[in-house]
């Protein structure tokens, strides 16, 4: 399965493309399943001017227009389903840079998945991860742009049971191959060690958890769909499982 399912549209604040251009090309380049996976606050947000009355008025306000990009994608699905198939995701981050975290009393269950990004970094304010994606709800949850084993290694975490957890909710590990002018034309080394490291895809093909391949576009003129086929194809070589 050819997939990507970390990408960007006109919904984020930092994506330019409308979602059914983003379709049509991963069609063009050979992409089977594609994730639409904006920005929780883009979508929530990207109306200027917008206030609100009270903590409830905003969760009824959030909710509402999580729905409109929601159908607005699951129609675009809808009409391209004989090409490709896409998934309708939502990327949350756990740093509250002042409008950037989700409130309780949103619900993103309804999306084929969500991933989870900058939980890593010393300013997330999710201690843990795994409650985190329970919360969220979504039948998939993917850890986004991250050098796992480094994290697990810095917080003193069993790799071996946080993977097992890992794979009781469903959770997956993206590897990101990013390559382009949002992110400075800068790699994921964790990515590169990745395939590197024989005695970590042994752990993780043991484990039984699933891996993920995005390539967080925000431009289409910087797709490369060549990093994104090249990285799938090396995950079935390895026979590991991708989510799907």
């Amino acid at each position: 399965m050819i997939q990507d399912l970390h990408s960007h549209t006109y919904y984020s604040y930092c994506g330019k493309d409308s979602p059914e251009a983003v379709i049509k090309n991963a069609i063009a380049n050979g992409i089977e399943l594609m994730g639409i996976s904006d920005h929780y606050y883009g979508v929530v947000m990207n109306r200027p001017g917008v206030t609100y009355e009270s903590a409830e008025h905003m969760v009824i306000t959030h909710n509402n227009a999580l729905k409109r990009y929601f159908e607005h994608i699951k129609t675009l699905a809808e009409k391209y389903k004989d090409y490709i198939k896409v998934w309708c995701g939502i990327e949350i981050t756990t740093v509250d840079k002042g409008f950037t975290l989700m409130p309780d009393g949103v619900d993103v269950s309804m999306f084929d998945y969500c991933l989870i990004e900058n939980f890593q970094l010393q300013q997330s304010v999710i201690s843990d991860v795994l409650a985190f994606a329970k919360r969220c709800g979504c039948a998939k949850t993917g850890l986004a742009h991250m050098d796992l084993p480094a994290f697990l290694l810095s917080k003193g975490l069993d790799m071996d049971e946080f993977f097992r957890k890992m794979k009781e909710q469903n959770v997956f590990w993206e590897l990101n191959v990013n390559y382009d002018s949002k992110h400075h034309y800068r790699e994921h080394q964790y990515v590169k060690d990745f395939f590197e490291n024989g005695a970590l895809i042994d752990t993780v093909k043991k484990s039984g958890i699933k891996m993920s391949v995005g390539f967080d576009g925000h431009i289409l003129e910087d797709y490369d769909a060549g990093r994104v086929i090249s990285t799938c194809h090396k995950l079935e070589e390895l026979s590991i499982p991708m989510i799907e």
